[in-house]
């Protein structure tokens, strides 16, 4: 009997030693988690572009670390970095990389040609002339919509040679909206037309799909104390593209006022139309 288990024993033994050695055999590349072998690292990676700036989409495959060379002197170990770019050509280049030291490296070139960001910005008259550029989408210089009209600052929908510059002002006439609905703004100082030089204002405006008369419309404060007010007209003429409106208050020579309005379709009927303006400025 005790032969019997002496024998079992040294089964057994050998059965453990034939799987030991088959385990050491098939980490002998210094891999210690038996799933990662023979899976090579690939870097791998999309972009996707929005104006000027660019996500880029990790897609590597058996990697735990990433390094990406941004093409502009930055770098990220983001999985999927977002950047902003100036207008160029630029290539990126991604390595790909697991915890065993094992890596590999993807590549591309792009080229950025979309809005041109604004640099200068002026919302207030006791700075000088007016320069409302929506010099950057976290509201400064931002028209307030009123009467039920959607309003707010966006991205350019359409770059051209008339406006490429990233951030406008979108207003739509939203239905059901109120017929005098409009967007202002209250300045901090009062354009004062008794002391001023520059009294002609120039807008850069899109109809989206319908031409329409545009109102700009001063008043001494926000209601109820409008009173005085002055006004011009200026029409689209073209859709779909972006033009200068010039509104002519040369023959004003008196009168503060604070609060500015811009109507699209006034006193229309409200059915959904978009429109976009941008760059109000103050001109000799």
């Amino acid at each position: 009997m005790k032969d019997i288990f002496k024998k079992i024993s040294v089964y057994t033994l050998s059965i453990l030693s034939f799987f030991v050695m088959v385990s050491c055999e098939n980490n002998d590349d210094g891999v210690t988690n038996p799933g990662e072998i023979g899976s090579a690292v690939t870097a791998r990676f999309t972009l996707a572009k929005e104006g000027k700036t660019v996500t880029f989409i990790n897609i590597s495959e058996n990697a735990t670390n990433y390094m990406w060379n941004l093409g502009d002197g930055t770098t990220s170990t983001l999985i999927n970095p977002e950047r902003r770019y100036d207008n160029g050509t630029y290539t990126v280049t991604l390595t790909a990389s697991n915890d065993h030291g094992e890596s590999s490296t993807a590549s591309s070139s792009f080229v950025v040609d979309g809005c041109i960001d604004e640099t200068s910005e002026n919302v207030d008259p006791a700075n000088g002339d007016l320069n409302m550029t929506f010099l950057n989408a976290n509201g400064n210089g931002a028209f307030g919509a009123f009467g039920n009209i959607g309003g707010g600052i966006v991205s350019n929908p359409v770059l051209d040679a008339v406006n490429s510059s990233c951030n406008v002002f979108q207003y739509v006439k939203a239905a059901g909206c109120e017929t005098w609905s409009g967007a202002g703004y209250a300045l901090n100082t009062a354009l004062d037309f008794s002391t001023m030089t520059n009294k002609v204002f120039k807008i850069k405006v899109l109809a989206q799909t319908q031409i329409t008369e545009v109102t700009l419309l001063l008043e001494r404060e926000p209601f109820p104390n409008n009173n005085p007010f002055v006004q011009r007209v200026a029409s689209i003429t073209q859709v779909g593209e972006w033009q200068e409106l010039t509104f002519d208050f040369s023959d004003v020579n008196s009168g503060a006022f604070k609060n500015m309005i811009i109507y699209f379709e006034r006193d229309a009927a409200c059915d959904g139309d978009v429109y976009y303006f941008d760059d109000l400025i103050q001109a000799q």
